[in-house]
């Protein structure tokens, strides 16, 4: 999946050059691809993904039916006539947005939450692994990365946002989730490896708010060598 990912990146970045194209795009985002799956991703500028939520949008006959009660009996009667005429059917709008919406987790993002433990960028794939608690309290959170790139990475850095059972936000701690010793070419994360993250102890997090493991993963910022 992530190889086809990556070549529709490069496919749709491809329509960047044109300045039309360039111009009527005012943020990063490139394409919405459909998986396989039904999931859909947003493809952006910087050869990253993420994961997006298409939401129908609909309007409501509540609101016509109060404006005609609180117009005259002659209005009320000819609103009514016209409102007795046969409708055109309008399809609902569809807006795609991100998983978390006013600091808050979506309710269709929590229904998939499982696909916003993934992320990716140029090559790298980093995955949710597992989480544990310890003595004190903390949240242990391990992670699962591979390449496919012909870099090799020495430093990945991921944001990371922790939300509570009711889609709240609890809290975003920014780790090094990759951390190659320098110049030991063997702790480099090369192409077609995969490896484990260490464990990143987290505190603040509320066992008992934290049971659906709701969270999201971004990688911003990579070094290689």
């Amino acid at each position: 999946m992530y190889k086809a990912l990556q070549s529709c990146a490069i496919m749709a970045l491809f329509l960047l050059v044109a300045p039309a194209f360039a111009a009527d795009k005012a943020d990063d985002a490139v394409a919405l691809i459909t998986l396989e799956n039904g999931a859909t991703v947003r493809l952006n500028a910087d050869f990253t993904w993420e994961y997006v939520f298409l939401t129908p949008q609909t309007t409501s006959a509540t609101t016509e039916g109060q404006a005609i009660e609180s117009q005259g009996t002659d209005a009320a009667q000819t609103q009514a006539e016209q409102a007795s005429q046969p409708v055109a059917k309008v399809q609902p709008v569809v807006i795609a947005s991100g998983p978390v919406v006013g600091g808050a987790m979506t309710a269709s993002a929590m229904d998939r939450a499982n696909l916003l433990r993934t992320t990716a960028k140029g090559g790298a794939k980093v995955s949710y692994l597992k989480s544990q608690w310890d003595s004190k309290g903390r949240l242990g959170l391990n992670f699962e990365l591979s390449s496919n790139s012909e870099e090799n990475y020495v430093i990945i850095e991921m944001e990371i946002g922790l939300f509570a059972d009711s889609g709240e936000l609890i809290k975003t701690e920014t780790v090094n989730v990759w951390q190659a010793i320098f110049r030991v070419p063997e702790t480099y994360l090369r192409k077609g490896q995969t490896r484990n993250s260490e464990t990143f102890w987290i505190e603040g997090i509320d066992k008992a708010q934290w049971s659906k493991e709701l969270m999201t993963l971004k990688i911003i910022d990579m070094s290689s060598r």
